[in-house]
C-alpha cells in the first residue's frame, strides 16, 4: 500500500521502519519546523530498525520511498494517511490534508486524545467533512525508541489495538484497508470510546506528576515501570473511576484503563501497580526529563482535562481528575483548562451525553 506518514518523532520514525520492511511504499514526512529528526534520517538514507516488526520481517535497514518535507508531496496518491505526533503537534498537519488531502483517503490519528473530533470540525468549516474516512487509535502500536544516528528500536507492539472511524459507522470500512498495515486492529465502539479509554491518560501525567521532585532533581533517570508505587496505583485507580463514570454515559461499553491494559498487553493483576509491573515493555526505561514533557503538556490538556470538561457539561462529579489538572497547572503555572482540547474545539458544546453518543456513531446529531 501507498502510506503516508506525518510525523517523524520515535513513533513516526518506527511506524515508517516497520510498513516498509513489511512491503509497503512509505512516504515519511514532516514540516520544515519539526524536521531535525528527519534531517538526520535524510543524511543517513534510511533507517536502522531494531528489536521487533509488527509483520514478522526481519529487522534491518529501511529505505522509505520518499522522506520529505514537502507534505504535499507525500500525501499525494496515499491510500492511507498516518498522523503520529503528539496530540498538540496535530493541527497543522490537519490544515495540510484540508489543504492537500485527496478524496478517499483514510486519514488515522495514532493516537487520537480527541483529535478526530477536532478534524471533523475542521473538515465541516471546510466543506470536506465527506471526502475522508477519518478514525483514530486508542494508543501507539509500539513502545519505540530512537537511539543515535538513523536508529529506532521497537521494544513491543501491542497485540490488539482498538480503532474508530467518524461516524463510527464507517469503522468496518477503514478497518478493511487498515487490516492490511497491522491486523492488530480490532473495531471500538466510536471516537470517544477511543479517546476516553487511552490508558495513557492515567498512566502517563500521574507518574509523572508524582514523581515530579525526583524528576526535577535528578532529570532523566532510568526507572522500571514509570516507577509505580502501590499508593500511586492507587491514585491511578481513583482517577480512572471518575474517567469510567464519563464513559459509562457516553460510551456503548465501559472499560477500566486495567482492562484497556489486559486487552493491549494481555497481562492480569488484582491492582493497577500489580498489573502495571507485569508489562515487559516496561522494564526498563527513561523517565521524563522535566515537567514539560508530553506526559504533562500533552496529557493533561489533551486528555484529562478535556474528559472533565465533558463531564462537568454531562453533569458527571469529577473532583479527583481536576485535582490532577489543578496541580499540573500549577506545578508548570501553565492554565491547562484552556490551552488544551475544549468541547468547542471539538465541536462538541452545548451537547448532552446522548447527543454526543450519537454524533459519534453517526457523525450527525
Amino acid at each position: 500500500m501507498k502510506v503516508a506518514i506525518l510525523g517523524a518523532g520515535h513513533g513516526g520514525i518506527a511506524m515508517a521502519g516497520d510498513l516498509t520492511l513489511a512491503g509497503h511504499e512509505v512516504r515519511l514526512a514532516a514540516s520544515a519546523n519539526h524536521a531535525s529528526n528527519l534531517q538526520l534520517l535524510m543524511a543517513f538514507g534510511g533507517i536502522m530498525v531494531e528489536g521487533i516488526t509488527s509483520s514478522g520481517a526481519p529487522v534491518g535497514f529501511a529505505k522509505p520511498a520518499m522522506m520529505t518535507t514537502d507534505i504535499a508531496a507525500a500525501i499525494k496518491g496515499a491510500e492511507v494517511v498516518m498522523v503520529v505526533v503528539p496530540a498538540f503537534g496535530q493541527e497543522p498537519y490537519m490544515q495540510a490534508l484540508i489543504e492537500y488531502g485527496e478524496k478517499g483517503q483514510v486519514v488515522v490519528f495514532n493516537p487520537g486524545k480527541f483529535g478526530t473530533l477536532v478534524f471533523a470540525k475542521m473538515l465541516r468549516e471546510a466543506g470536506r467533512f465527506n471526502d475522508f474516512i477519518i478514525g483514530e487509535t486508542t494508543s501507539f502500536i509500539f513502545a519505540a525508541k530512537t537511539k543515535g544516528l538513523g536508529h529506532v528500536n521497537i521494544k513491543a507492539a501491542k497485540e490488539e489495538l482498538p480503532f474508530a472511524a467518524l461516524p463510527a459507522k464507517r469503522t468496518a470500512e477503514a478497518l478493511w484497508i487498515l487490516t492490511d498495515l497491522y491486523p492488530q486492529l480490532s473495531p471500538s465502539m466510536g471516537v470517544l470510546q477511543t479517546s476516553i479509554d487511552a490508558p495513557g491518560l492515567i498512566i502517563h501525567p500521574i507518574s509523572t506528576l508524582m514523581n515530579m521532585s525526583r524528576i526535577e532533581q535528578m532529570g532523566p533517570y532510568r526507572n522500571s515501570h514509570y516507577d509505580i508505587t502501590p499508593s500511586v496505583g492507587r491514585i491511578m485507580e481513583a482517577v480512572d473511576q471518575e474517567r469510567m463514570e464519563v464513559a459509562r454515559l457516553l460510551c456503548r461499553e465501559t472499560f477500566s484503563f486495567m482492562d484497556t491494559m489486559q486487552v493491549l498487553y494481555k497481562v492480569k493483576g488484582e491492582s493497577a501497580y500489580d498489573m502495571m509491573y507485569q508489562v515487559s515493555a516496561h522494564n526498563v526505561q527513561m523517565a521524563p526529563d522535566s515537567l514539560h514533557h508530553r506526559y504533562v503538556t500533552e496529557d493533561i490538556p489533551y486528555g484529562l482535562a478535556t474528559i472533565a470538561a465533558i463531564g462537568r457539561q454531562i453533569g458527571v462529579p469529577v473532583p479527583r481528575i481536576e485535582a490532577m489538572v489543578n496541580v499540573a497547572c500549577m506545578a508548570n503555572g501553565v492554565d491547562y483548562w484552556t490551552s488544551g482540547r475544549t468541547v468547542e474545539k471539538m465541536g462538541l458544546s452545548g451537547m448532552n451525553a446522548q447527543q454526543m453518543a450519537r454524533y459519534a456513531l453517526a457523525g450527525t446529531l
